[in-house]
């Protein structure tokens, strides 16, 4: 019995991390912040969403790594260097971030219209959902939205898309989920 285990123990170490550190942890990272969608989760801040849904995953949270507050940059797990490379789960972290969309629009008869949209994240917190490639994202997010909007709009879950090739200004890092 004891040979069994030893040997198990050494193919699972040939074959490197346990695949459920990345894919499954990411996984309930998602499905948490998905599965409260329209809710407010805890005090409705962005961070605290990404903090609950680590939590519920079994992962580290920003305080495991020490750094909290609105004067720290957040850190949520192992730093992901390619957008290719983000997955559903992952943490994004904005700081001092303006991303300008312009979006043009085909008139019925010809011509078009062009409006430019602009957002600012002094410090923000999303958690992805899904990576539509080359910088763009779905993610799951809350206390986002005009600020003269309720609470009760703003304070709540929401699934949005963000393109960071548009971003003009600041800086972004994203995170994959830590076990515990």
């Amino acid at each position: 019995m004891v040979r069994i285990v030893a040997m198990l123990a050494l193919a699972s170490m040939a074959g490197g991390a346990e695949p459920h550190k990345d894919g499954e942890l990411g996984e309930k990272v998602r499905k948490f912040a998905k599965d409260n969608l329209g809710e407010k989760v805890d005090d409705g801040e962005c961070a605290i969403l990404a903090m609950r849904a680590l939590e519920a995953a079994g992962a580290k949270t920003t305080s495991d790594f020490k750094v909290t507050g609105e004067v720290g940059d957040y850190v949520w797990g192992e730093l992901v260097e390619k957008y290719d490379d983000v997955k559903p789960g992952d943490i994004i972290q904005f700081r001092d971030v303006k991303i300008v969309s312009t979006l043009v629009v085909k008139q019925p008869g010809g011509g078009s219209r062009t409006s430019t949209r602009s957002q600012t994240m002094t410090q923000h917190t999303a958690i992805i959902s899904a990576n539509s490639g080359k910088g763009k994202f779905k993610v799951l997010e809350q206390n986002v939205g005009p600020k003269d909007a309720d609470e009760k709009t703003r304070k709540v879950v929401q699934e949005n898309t963000i393109d960071l090739g548009d971003k003009t200004e600041g800086k972004v890092w994203i995170y994959r989920p830590v076990a515990k």
